[in-house]
């Protein structure tokens, strides 16, 4: 022992440099990083598995409906974990978790209701707040004109109850006037680790000539700071496209979003149901349908698109039934 502090005396700097601290380490069917603990098979998000170029939409089936709540508070954003179908309702009055396969409702997780929160688009991220939580941390974009901020919430089990607990809120930071956005909604890129936020460039969320939908993308942070801003002044990248009316909820796959706009009207032609692919390396529409009642004949609001582990797209049409998008590519 005597030899070995004469050693690190004599040579500090050798001996420190040779205890290489692993960046990561597998117990099991977890990993451990300094970034959080991950499920050996930590999730990736699911992933459309077709030539997004080739997307196209070949029908939209009706497959069930929710189970109606007893609020008056209306369905918006949701999400699939593998199989599982999660669907928020406004305010964040509570949650419920699906079957997708059957659309079997499985769980009601009562929230904390607030009325700024919109809860108009939902994913899941990679990291799950602790290595036994069954679903990794559940992120929530309000969309509200005042309130620009994406939630993380835990879903967790206790006595065998499921519960929800908020975790961290992102807030998107204006740098400049000319960076305001409205109703921004966040969608997530897991093959580039990218926080997307999409809004309008002016006050109102009709299409029109003038209003465009302006895009930014930051690096997605650790859940770990229980606040946490995005500056404009600091996005990777930003991108502007023409409008479309009423953004509603979508998923990021292939660095390809997908997404639903409008209110499902058959007579007004700036409220008909539309689905859009935008390109985000390429910052470009590659496929729009501007009227999916007209092509498909189902005239509703289409609430958001979320993809199961099957390759599944399901959306929710105003205000129960659920629907899924049939396509080829």
């Amino acid at each position: 022992m005597n030899k070995f502090f004469s050693f690190f005396k004599k040579y500090p700097v050798i001996l420190v440099a040779s205890l290489v601290i692993p960046s990561s380490i597998s117990i099991g069917q977890y990993i451990f990083t300094w970034e959080g603990a991950f499920h050996n098979d930590y999730y990736q998000g699911e992933e459309l598995k077709v030539d997004d170029s080739k997307f196209e939409i070949t029908a939209i089936k009706h497959i069930g409906k929710v189970s109606q709540s007893s609020s008056n508070f209306s369905y918006q954003g949701a999400a699939c974990y593998k199989d599982k179908y999660v669907v928020c309702l406004d305010g964040l009055e509570a949650i419920q978790i699906y079957d997708s396969n059957n659309m079997k409702l499985l769980h009601h997780i009562d929230g904390t209701f607030n009325k700024e929160w919109h809860c108009n688009q939902a994913f899941f991220g990679d990291q799950y707040y602790k290595i036994t939580d069954e679903y990794p941390l559940l992120y929530v974009s309000m969309e509200h004109k005042n309130v620009h901020s994406t939630i993380a919430f835990r879903i967790y089990t206790k006595g065998g109850t499921y519960h929800l607990e908020e975790i961290q809120t992102i807030n998107l930071v204006f740098d400049y006037e000319e960076d305001t956005i409205y109703y921004p909604n966040s969608y997530y890129d897991f093959d580039d680790g990218l926080i997307y936020y999409g809004g309008y460039t002016e006050n109102s969320y009709m299409r029109s000539d003038t209003n465009k939908l302006k895009y930014y993308s930051f690096p997605m942070p650790s859940y770990r700071e229980e606040y946490y801003e995005v500056h404009t002044d600091n996005s990777i990248d930003t991108f502007t496209l023409p409008s479309e009316t009423a953004t509603q909820g979508g998923f990021i796959s292939h660095h390809h979003l997908y997404q639903t706009f409008s209110f499902g009207s058959k007579t007004d032609p700036l409220r008909a149901p539309v689905m859009r692919v935008v390109d985000l390396r390429n910052k470009t529409i590659i496929k729009e349908y501007k009227n999916l009642g007209e092509q498909f004949g189902v005239y509703t609001e289409f609430e958001h698109l979320a993809l199961n582990d099957k390759g599944k797209i399901i959306s929710l049409g105003n205000p129960f039934d659920i629907y899924e998008f049939e396509y080829k590519g």
